[in-house]
């Protein structure tokens, strides 16, 4: 399998081979092309307004002078032709240029007819190609004879030649810049990319500590970011996954412990005395409602703090919910010799929410006023309203929650002391459902006074 480095950097280099072979399109071909494009518009511009000029009466002084400017600047020489052919003028720096030869003919009799011509010839002499315009000296009936401008394309080739072995040069030594700028810059780039690998290899063997170092505000920095931020809640994640295995085993420890002890008394001791058997009896089954009760409990909690939970929000009757709740604690309030009240400033209020959630709430709610009231106690349920809200409310007379406590008691398995008689989960679970009803909730408790815990619903 080929790294990404080197296939980064091949994908550079056919980058840069490409540019540079439009280069040399562009310097050698296109180059020469414009060039001699250029240089025959300028000779023929030149040339017509010299034989303008002349036409117009400029004397041969004059003449011959714009002559050697316009050799000076193109390598050129000027002849003029009368209209019968007779050479009137001629000015060179290169004699072989001048004269009337053969291959100027054509030129001299396309020019005659009143239009300027250019053409390349092939000069023997020279072994190289000439550029030859002919200018009419004149217009229509009245051409008095024919400008002729010849001037070799030998120094093109030559610039063209000396561009192409400076390219050449240019291009090795690019190629050579580039080769090794190429190499460093993908190594420069794919670095960080295997600093996150690297980070993930260990993540998925299980060190979920470990950190991405890339510091970079481009996306492999958002993206080392993002794998910092993944590995720190999957080391969450797996922290309270250890404290969940840690504190349900405890939790189930004693009432296995108790199942399997009275199991054992009932098998080896027991023998006939039923009344004795069926306590023993009473105490395995008490002991099975209650691990069913954390099993249940546990996996409602899972449910809830799941990503797929979504609480069904419709409208319901909240009195009718705290109705039948106090219907299901009667037995336990007589039992217990607590009075079970409930207090409202209206007869019937409709609150959006999921009801068997809320119903939910409310329960655990009452049970954990229940777990710390003693007999002789009270815990009342309130509802009030305002214009836009429900507020609910469970209070109790019981001993209360010690400041220090109020910031722990949501969290999931917590007691206040060994003598709680509640599996700590249920405040826990009454907060996930809050929250994922955007509601309001909260606690306030005075030691040896009493406790209110409350939350509040939209009215529907």
């Amino acid at each position: 399998m080929k790294k990404i480095s080197y296939r980064l950097w091949v994908q550079m280099l056919l980058l840069i081979g490409i540019t540079l072979g439009l280069l040399w399109v562009l310097q050698v071909v296109m180059l020469e092309q414009y060039y001699l494009y250029s240089q025959t518009r300028n000779i023929k511009q030149e040339g017509i307004a010299l034989a303008k000029a002349y036409e117009e009466g400029m004397n041969e002084e004059l003449l011959t002078e714009k002559a050697e400017e316009l050799n000076l600047k193109f390598n050129a020489g000027v002849e003029i032709y009368s209209i019968n052919g007779e050479r009137v003028f001629g000015f060179s720096l290169m004699p072989m240029m001048m004269g009337r030869a053969v291959y100027k003919q054509e030129v001299f009799l396309e020019a005659a007819k009143g239009e300027a011509i250019v053409r390349q010839l092939k000069h023997n002499r020279l072994n190289s190609n000439i550029l030859l315009v002919g200018i009419p000296i004149g217009e229509g009936p009245e051409i008095k004879g024919v400008m002729i401008v010849s001037a070799p394309l030998a120094a093109i080739k030559e610039t063209k030649e000396i561009i192409k072995e400076q390219l050449f040069i240019i291009t090795v030594i690019l190629i050579l810049i580039s080769l090794l700028l190429t190499y460093y810059s993908s190594k420069a780039f794919t670095k960080p990319i295997l600093k996150i690998n690297e980070a993930a290899a260990k993540m998925a063997k299980g060190n979920l500590s470990v950190r991405v170092d890339v510091e970079s505000s481009d996306e492999l920095g958002m993206l080392s970011d993002t794998i910092n931020n993944l590995s720190a809640q999957l080391q969450k994640i797996e922290q309270l996954r250890k404290d969940l295995i840690a504190n349900v085993s405890h939790e189930f420890r004693t009432p296995l412990s108790l199942i399997k002890g009275y199991a054992e008394t009932i098998r080896d001791v027991t023998g006939d005395m039923k009344e004795k058997r069926n306590s023993q009896l009473s105490i395995i089954l008490e002991e099975t409602d209650r691990l069913k009760s954390l099993v249940d409990d546990t996996l409602n909690l899972s449910q809830i703090q799941s990503e797929d939970f979504r609480p069904d929000i419709v409208p319901f009757d909240i009195f009718a919910t705290v109705n039948s709740i106090m219907s299901r604690f009667a037995h336990m309030s007589e039992e217990k010799g607590i009075t079970l009240d409930m207090q409202w400033d209206k007869a019937s209020v409709v609150v959006l929410g999921d009801e068997p959630r809320i119903e939910q709430v409310i329960y655990n709610f009452v049970n954990n006023a229940f777990n710390h009231t003693a007999s002789g106690g009270w815990i009342k349920i309130s509802i009030s309203t305002n214009e836009d809200n429900v507020k609910i409310e469970v209070s109790d007379n019981g001993h209360g929650i010690p400041s220090e406590e109020l910031p722990y008691i949501w969290d999931r398995f917590y007691k206040a002391s060994k003598d709680d008689k509640g599996k700590g989960l249920g405040l826990s679970i009454a907060k996930e459902i809050m929250e994922a009803h955007n509601s309001s909730y909260g606690v306030e408790s005075i030691p040896e006074v009493g406790t209110t815990f409350w939350f509040t619903l939209l009215k529907a």
